[in-house]
């Protein structure tokens, strides 16, 4: 209230003189008596986990505001909602959003509210802190020894758990950081918040392994040749820890995030895991009570531990059973009938941040809260409902995903397909007030979809097992649109948008801003402009073209631009307080550097007078060569050529002849020797199918181009250049209760789940002037089969059975690997359309999980590309 611009509450001796009263059930005396003072029946709050009820009372003098929680967490979360009711962000001290100053806060006579969380444990896995939080906090924060996360850290860190209705903290954990337990104060600070302490999968009872064995000491981390030494290990935390509030993880790993050493094979694995597990139990009867049922435990089933869980390992039922993503976001395995039952539950462990192959997204946070929703309310329907775990790095810049996650957790009906874009507005009105929310709620949304399309991170097309090698980049620049050229001016558009919201941002709210958008966004801008301006400079030195020297110096420059916003972000936002919180290059990957560029053309190389590109052609034009084009409404639009010039500036262009129905215009280009020409139709002009040709000279040389305008009519999906691509949320008809767009998901940033109560089907129409042999491709969400088994879709065309799929993939497995780079699973199936016109494509999902984004038929199945080429009306 103080900061709200209103002096501190002053206590008083009797509950009768309280205008504002906060209490625990059952904790006091007071508590008692004012609830039957005003007779509040407490059966709704008596025996609750964490919850609270807030009420307007009608006193005899005045109005009494009260909150009464069913246990501590539960009353602290009933007062910081009255924070949020009164305009305070959870990121108040996070986020710089300090909260604005208000006259007065008003509740109408009669007012409550209770509340309780959906998900029992609630939190955060600080990891992979090597590049921001860590050395924020012994550099920046609270100056300490290297490697230090103190007490003053965590303590903001337990605070912001509080504020966001979270009960959990799985501290950072990596070699360079000193262990929790061993920095004074960080036990203390998380009972001084009552947050419970758990470790991750790779920690077991309370111990940090990767801190705290030290093999000079203790020998291997062998439990077959070393048991007493790790034995003792353990017995000695659970010693000083037992009776704090505690969730511990049980089973067994290496040091680090690897396999358990000494084993051979997946049976003696579950051997040692059965023996391991009833010797840690042992000792959490000795040292923290002697009924398990009262010891909250966890086993996190993690990368090779699900291969042992599945044949068989027997984990105790009043364990929980922790399910994991595939560190890419997409979750493996789920609770099945059986597992169900079980007392001890199920939870998730799921990555907003991920350290490891195919490749790290450690920089920024840019999962798609379509995906995120999708996957929390899967696991939510398949029972996860004791313990939810988000990895969020450092945190930074992770907020808005962070909040999500949580939100749900608390309140899993909070998001729905339906309400996710307005979740998202209201944070941002929160943030950065209401009138920024919608155009920031929209650039935001257009860089899910750009990230989701590609993560900045993998834009270099490489894998951490390969740091030597960076590939080239898939989008195609001679087809489709020149994809590279689209892509490009896709982010600048978005970078351009986020510029001007920046003029109406409020002074109190730039830094936060920057952080929550502006860095993000242009750093994402910057390194799409790095990799496919080299891209272009490599694609012109091929032609000897001068422009290649303009496109190396504009890659260049957008290692620069990141460079520039990362020292802006750590050094002059904020007064410095977050300096070091970002690296703009963790772990020095190869994507993080300048990509490889050509030599220099030589004067003497250059290629003489115009070079002219025409989308659909490989190579550049002849002059002697008439080209076509053919336009179709709604659909493609219009056909790009690009003018470059061998030597001076960008060539001279004219138009000799042209239909009256075709408009030819120009568009720069960001370099000195090259432009673009936009061939498009005037559709009010074209009646009917029609054809044309456009005389156009350029330089010393006349080019011709047959161009066909072609109107689609009613029809939604028409052919053009040959193919025909949708969303998968354009379908005619499908089962409203199984076949469900969620907005903010996949490429099309509309992705359809296939399932509801049973496997959906949806059914498609299009239209084709072409005939014969072509590829029709599925392209899919890269999930995986909720309880085991098979992940299938069966495909119809014209009634007609044409495939069964299953998109199951191996976990590490080069598909797997391509899919989650590209979010999305793509299915190729051979087909023959025996006649021009309209026609059906039928999905069928047969298993639960399925996840359909686009599909694609294609007549030309050799050509490259990369994103669909869904007509831009419909993105």
């Amino acid at each position: 209230m103080e900061k709200l611009g209103h002096r501190k509450p002053e206590a008083v001796a009797a509950v009768q003189d309280a205008g504002f009263f906060v209490g625990t059930l059952g904790r006091s005396d007071e508590v008692d008596a004012f609830m039957k003072r005003y007779g509040w029946d407490d059966s709704r709050l008596k025996g609750q986990w964490e919850a609270f009820e807030i009420r307007v009372i009608q006193a005899d003098k005045a109005p009494v505001l009260a909150v009464i929680g069913s246990d501590a967490r539960g009353t602290a979360y009933g007062v910081l909602e009255l924070s949020r009711l009164m305009g305070v962000s959870p990121w108040e001290w996070w986020a710089d959003v300090a909260p604005r100053p208000i006259v007065r806060f008003d509740l109408p006579a009669g007012f409550s509210m209770f509340r309780k969380p959906s998900v029992a444990y609630r939190g955060i896995f600080l990891n992979d802190e090597d590049w921001g939080l860590q050395p924020w906090s012994s550099s920046t924060f609270e100056p300490a020894a290297r490697g230090v996360i103190g007490p003053k850290t965590y303590g903001r860190i337990f605070e912001l758990l509080l504020r966001l209705r979270a009960n959990t903290v799985w501290p950072a954990m990596h070699e360079t950081t000193v262990p929790f337990y061993c920095v004074p104060g960080n036990k203390e600070m998380a009972d001084k918040y009552g947050i419970v302490v758990g470790t991750s999968h790779c920690e077991p009872l309370m111990r940090n392994n990767a801190g705290e064995w030290k093999r000079a000491n203790f020998g291997a981390f062998n439990y077959f040749t070393n048991k007493d030494n790790i034995l003792s290990y353990w017995a000695e935390r659970l010693q000083a820890v037992g009776k704090s509030e505690n969730f511990y993880t049980i089973g067994m790993r290496g040091v680090h995030d690897g396999p358990m050493l000494g084993v051979k094979g997946t049976a003696q694995y579950k051997d040692a895991l059965n023996e391991v597990i009833g010797v840690q139990r042992s000792l959490l009867k000795q040292y923290v009570d002697q009924d398990m049922s009262k010891v909250p435990q966890a086993f996190v089933p993690y990368k090779e531990v699900l291969n042992v869980y599945n044949a068989g390992l027997a984990v105790p039922e009043d364990v929980t059973l922790v399910w994991c993503d595939d560190n890419h976001g997409y979750i493996t395995r789920l609770s099945n009938a059986e597992e169900r039952k079980r007392s001890g539950g199920a939870g998730l462990y799921y990555h907003l941040s991920y350290w490891g192959s195919p490749h790290d997204y450690l920089w920024l946070a840019t999962t798609q809260p379509g995906l995120v929703y999708n996957q929390l309310r899967q696991a939510w329907d398949y029972g996860s409902r004791r313990l939810w775990i988000f990895n969020v790095g450092d945190i930074k810049p992770a907020e808005y995903l962070m909040e999500l996650g949580l939100d749900m957790a608390w309140d899993i009906d909070s998001v729905t397909p339906e309400t996710i874009a307005g979740h998202a507005e209201r944070y941002w009105a929160r943030e950065l007030g209401q009138d920024c929310a919608q155009p920031v709620a929209a650039a935001m949304k257009e860089y899910y979809r750009l990230s989701g399309i590609r993560r900045p991170e993998f834009m270099g097309w490489s894998r951490v097992e390969e740091q030597s090698r960076m590939g080239g980049t898939e989008f195609a620049s001679n087809h489709f649109g020149d994809q590279v050229q689209a892509r490009l001016d896709e982010w600048q558009d978005l970078a351009g948008q986020v510029r001007e919201i920046e003029q109406r941002i409020p002074a109190d709210r730039k830094d936060a801003f920057f952080q929550l958008v502006k860095y993000p966004v242009l750093a994402s801008d910057a390194m799409n402009r790095k990799f496919l301006y080299a891209r272009k400079a490599h694609d012109c030195a091929g032609l000897n073209l001068p422009a290649a020297d303009e496109y190396a110096r504009l890659s260049r420059q957008a290692l620069e631009d990141i460079r520039s916003l990362t020292r802006t972000y750590n050094e002059e936002i904020s007064g410095g307080k977050w300096n070091r919180m970002i690296d703009m290059a963790p772990r020095k990957l190869p994507v993080f550097a300048q990509p490889q560029l050509p030599a220099p053309v030589s004067v003497s190389s250059r290629a003489q007078g115009a070079i002219v590109l025409l989308d659909g052609y490989e190579k550049p034009l002849k002059a002697s060569v008439p080209h076509t084009v053919d336009l179709v409404q709604s659909i493609k639009n219009e056909a790009v050529m690009s003018l470059y010039a061998g030597t001076g500036e960008s060539p001279s262009w004219s138009v000799a002849r042209k239909p009256d129905w075709l408009a030819v215009r120009e568009m720069p280009l960001p370099i000195m020797s090259g432009k673009r020409l936009v061939l498009e139709a005037d559709w009010g002009k074209v009646q009917s199918d029609t054809e044309g040709v456009a005389m156009l000279q350029i330089g010393d040389a006349t080019y011709e181009v047959a161009v066909s305008a072609k109107r689609a009519g009613e029809r939604p999906h028409v052919e053009a250049d040959g193919a025909v691509a949708w969303n998968a949320c354009e379908y005619e008809s499908g089962a409203s209760r199984s076949v469900v767009p969620v907005p903010l998901l996949g490429h099309s940033m509309n992705a359809v789940m296939m399932y509801g109560e049973e496997p959906g089907e949806a059914v498609y129409r299009f239209t084709t002037t072409s005939s014969g042999d072509a590829v029709l491709r599925l392209f899919a969400l890269p999930t995986h089969p909720l309880n085991g088994g098979d992940l299938r879709y069966r495909v119809f065309v014209d009634g007609r059975e044409v495939a069964t799929v299953d998109i199951k993939t191996s976990f590490h497995s080069e598909e797997w690997e391509r899919n989650v780079l590209r979010q999305q699973s793509v299915r190729a199936i051979p087909i023959v359309i025996d006649r021009p016109g309209d026609h059906t494509v039928s999905v069928k999902a047969l298993d639960m999980g399925i996840v359909l984004d686009q599909l694609m038929l294609d007549f030309q199945p050799d050509r490259p590309f990369y994103h669909v080429p869904v007509p831009a009306s419909r993105k």
